[in-house]
């Protein structure tokens, strides 16, 4: 592909290339056209002056008579330097008495016809017959012109250089010229567009040429909007829009700038992951608006509280992440610190609405907790999850311990998912058992995990870390399953008609699928609703009041109970035992321990009474002695639970204690 510059040589090139051809064959045809005047002129001269001395010439000896002829001939022709007149082979008159001989080479002489220029000039004499009669015989003599050879040069040369002149030299300087002002007014400024138009540094200067001003002026403008976008598409590739902060790109460049600093300087510093605390609360109560207007009060707070050189980005909905650097001591990035959390605690205005929030932080520091952003902000995350678990509102370290409990955490993930895809859960069964005649009158269901390295695990250590990943959910649609389905195995079977206790997890009831998946159990197992008890726990009504209200309303409809259990360790609210459609109470086992003692009877009999005065069932969880059930048959608890009866046991150990037990 041509450059313009490029273009213009070739085209100036190729012009002066035809031009100088046509003008080399001019030049050529007028020097030949010269060439052809000069002999015609010396015919011309030696044809005259021939037949003058061939007409009046009598005898050859008469032929003096002509010398002065001679001289006139030459003074009258500039192109005529001598004439001379030869006679059987030797010379008989002449002009220039220094020409004492004839020729040498008469046939070179004799040559008129065909001379180019350069023959022309090299050729220095002319010669011709000049016939006479003596006595009626025919006579000649030779006629000898000698050229001007010094003025035919010279006129050769006044006309070469006078056409090379103008019509050379003149031509090319104009070429010259033409190029020069193509070069400045157009391919000077061509390339210094195409030079912005690929380094875009410096803004050229207003052209002459109106249509290359146009183009300057449009690139100008294009590159100027272009600059302008790009700036701000950077600014949007590295600032969060809603806040204003640093986003996530921006802030690795800076945290990647300050680990290779350390390299030189040595300078430590240290990252706060920030999260705030219950605000998805505010989003459900007053609205998303308002709280993406909390979250800018809560950015321009922290801005105030930090100084110029900390660096603080939105990386997620409500979580911000703030570098703290050239601190002297845990003591100063201490007190930063909690000059974030009291300023994030106290009352937000927003859009007159007042909202409390705090905020939990996690802390990690450079080098000693990470060498690299991942690692930086994994642990960051892990710190201020302890802090909110912990109970929110503060801020925490990593530690060393803290990773390894949360490595053990995701292990114990991994192990739970390998667990439920190779069966590794099992149900145990503990019977509930009648005070009055002890009859079974149902049983509760408990998952257990036999892990073929680990062995039996317990239920304390899985059911939380089921329920933080989110396993909670399959498992417990499995417990459902296995215990509805064994329920049904044992009545067909014709063993027990049980009435069969499950435990809900909250991460159950708050899923959407939960009550028709339910319905479907029921409809393809076939089970009585009225057999099928559901048990919860206080805080699992506490929490989604109306979602949680409407799903018990539901199973209640079908026929199947709802249990409150452990009451009196939670919340304890009678409000909800009368909110919700609640059948049975269930006594905790440390409430039954204290039996022994005035307070805790107390606290069992009102149990009890409240129970019984709103109509619910009551079961005794935890008896192991003989004591311990004589005093609940003495308050009217219907029904108890405990080792004193039976631990919980496999299937095929209950089956066999269904089959030495009466049961209903």
């Amino acid at each position: 592909m041509l450059s313009i510059r490029t273009f213009f040589v070739i085209a100036l090139v190729t012009i002066m290339t035809v031009f100088y051809g046509v003008f080399f064959y001019y030049f050529v045809d007028d020097q030949q056209k010269k060439t052809d005047l000069i002999i015609e002129s010396i015919r011309h001269d030696l044809s005259e002056t021939a037949y003058v001395i061939s007409s009046e010439l009598k005898t050859p000896k008469a032929i003096r008579t002509f010398k002065s002829f001679l001289h006139r001939k030459v003074a009258n022709s500039s192109l005529v330097s001598a004439l001379a007149v030869g006679y059987e082979n030797k010379i008989v008159l002449t002009t220039d008495p220094s020409i004492r001989s004839l020729p040498a080479d008469l046939s070179i002489q004799k040559k008129l016809i065909g001379l180019s220029p350069k023959e022309l000039v090299d050729h220095r004499i002319f010669e011709t017959d000049i016939h006479f009669f003596i006595q009626d015989k025919p006579a000649h003599l030779k006629l000898f012109l000698y050229a001007n050879h010094a003025y035919i040069q010279k006129y050769f040369a006044e006309s070469q250089y006078n056409f090379f002149m103008f019509f050379g030299l003149v031509p090319f300087l104009m070429l010259v010229l033409l190029w020069l002002v193509l070069k400045r007014y157009v391919t000077s400024p061509l390339e210094t567009l195409r030079q912005y138009a690929y380094y875009q540094s410096t803004v050229p200067s207003k052209f002459k040429l109106r249509e290359l001003e146009y183009i300057r002026s449009s690139m100008v403008q294009t590159f100027d909007r272009l600059d302008k976008e790009k700036n701000e598409l950077y600014r949007q590739a590295r600032t969060d829009n809603l806040s204003g902060l640093a986003n996530r790109n921006h802030l690795n460049e800076r945290i990647n700038w300050l680990i290779s600093e350390y390299s030189r300087t040595g300078q430590e510093f240290a990252v706060l992951f920030m999260d705030l605390d219950n605000f998805k609360t505010v989003n459900d109560m007053l609205g998303h608006e308002v709280g993406d207007n909390l979250l800018k009060n809560v950015s321009t707070i922290i801005q105030e509280v930090l100084r110029d050189y900390d660096i603080i980005a939105r990386v997620g909905g409500d979580e911000f992440v703030i570098v703290l650097n050239y601190y002297q001591s845990n003591f100063e990035l201490t007190h930063v610190i909690n000059r974030i959390l009291d300023r994030i605690s106290e009352v937000h205005m927003v859009d007159s609405h007042p909202v409390k929030v705090s905020a939990s932080i996690g802390v990690v520091c450079f080098p000693k907790d990470g060498d690299n952003i991942s690692a930086l902000m994994k642990n960051a995350d892990i710190a201020m999850y302890e802090a909110k678990n912990s109970g929110k509102n503060r801020f925490k370290f990593f530690t060393e311990s803290l990773h390894k409990q949360v490595i053990g955490e995701i292990q114990l993930e991994q192990d739970m998912q390998r667990a439920l895809k190779n069966d590794e859960f099992e149900l145990y069964f503990q019977p509930k058992t009648c005070v009055k005649d002890g009859r079974i009158v149902g049983a509760e269901a408990l998952v257990r995990w036999n892990d073929p390295q680990k062995g039996l695990v317990p239920p304390n250590d899985f059911i939380p870390a089921a329920e933080k990943t989110g396993l909670m959910v399959p498992l417990g649609d499995w417990v459902l399953k296995t215990a509805i389905e064994q329920q049904v195995a044992w009545k067909e079977q014709g063993l027990a008609d049980l009435h069969i206790s499950v435990n809900l997890s909250p991460v159950q009831l708050i899923d959407t699928l939960f009550d028709r998946k339910l319905q479907t159990l029921i409809n393809q197992s076939g089970i009585n609703p009225s057999q099928l008890d559901i048990e919860m726990t206080e805080s699992q009504f506490m929490e989604n009041t109306e979602q949680n209200l409407n799903s018990l309303a539901a199973m209640r409809e079908q026929g199947i109970t709802i249990s409150l259990d452990d009451f009196g360790t939670g919340y304890s609210s009678l409000a909800y035992l009368k909110k919700f459609p609640i059948d049975t109470l269930k006594i905790d086992k440390t409430f039954i321990d204290d039996y022994a003692t005035e307070s805790g009877a107390i606290f069992i009999e009102t149990i009890v009474k409240i129970a019984h005065t709103l109509d619910l069932h009551v079961v005794a969880e935890g008896i192991e002695q003989e004591a311990q059930l004589n005093y609940i048959a003495q308050t009217g608890c219907e029904t108890y639970q405990g080792y004193y009866c039976s631990a919980p046991l496999p299937v095929a150990e209950f089956e066999a204690f269904l089959k030495n037990h009466p049961s209903t």
